[in-house]
């Protein structure tokens, strides 16, 4: 609740107001490791944009270059692009941020940082982990390195590259001091016992099947119901 999908929104303004980028151009790219995640900003997936490799029965591919036609498209999608912003960068993986990396290498060929692009890493490192990953400020083990990537050894690129900052003041819980302390105890894993007692005084004393029919019988949608 501190305001990081509005500044990402006002990032994206600027850039508009002050380029005014074509309704085909991409001046500021915002994406996320996950669909729902750029549902809350109006982004894309990371993978998707970036065409960087998936994840396929539980193991993430290699790098791999784009072809010829391939990598002449997405340079003219984004020939003009000024920012890149990453949202929800806690579920990004360290693999996914060097592929990120390698892959704007390509894209603008350059070996600077992130084809020498602006970019922006959004999110809480203390909400949800990357899947089947390491998060994104881990260095990649040397396994990965020789089997995911083919060198012979990597840096941290977080460490090497993010400058960090920090929004600080809670806009959603402004004015519900209990409620705002009561969620900064879970976010650190300390929750106090007057926490616990809240939490647990919110528990429904019913089964699901009762709550179902009760639902039924009203003439509602259950599953919008049940899990509002």
């Amino acid at each position: 609740g501190t305001g990081k999908s509005f500044l990402i929104e006002a990032i994206k303004c600027l850039v508009d107001d002050i380029w005014h980028p074509k309704s085909s151009e991409i001046m500021c790219a915002i994406v996320a490791p996950t669909g729902i995640a750029t549902f809350n900003v109006g982004g894309l997936t990371i993978h998707r944009l970036f065409q960087l490799p998936i994840e396929h029965e539980g193991k993430t591919a290699g790098y791999w270059a784009l072809s010829k036609e391939a990598q002449k498209r997405i340079k003219m999608t984004l020939k003009n692009l000024k920012i890149i912003i990453v949202d929800e960068v806690s579920m990004v993986s360290n693999l996914n941020l060097a592929y990120l990396h390698m892959r704007l290498e390509d894209i603008f060929g350059t070996d600077e940082w992130f084809g020498s692009k602006n970019t922006l890493f959004v999110g809480d490192l203390l909400q949800l982990p990357p899947v089947n990953g390491r998060p994104v400020f881990n260095k990649i083990s040397n396994k990965l390195v020789k089997t995911r990537l083919g060198a012979a050894n990597a840096v941290n690129i977080w460490k090497e590259t993010v400058e960090y900052d920090e929004l600080t003041i809670n806009e959603r819980q402004k004015g519900d001091e209990t409620f705002f302390i009561m969620l900064d105890s879970v976010r650190h894993g300390c929750q106090t016992d007057d926490t616990i007692d809240t939490l647990k005084s919110r528990v429904f004393n019913v089964s699901i099947q009762e709550k179902y029919k009760e639902l039924e019988s009203e003439e509602t949608n259950p599953p919008i119901c049940l899990f509002s």
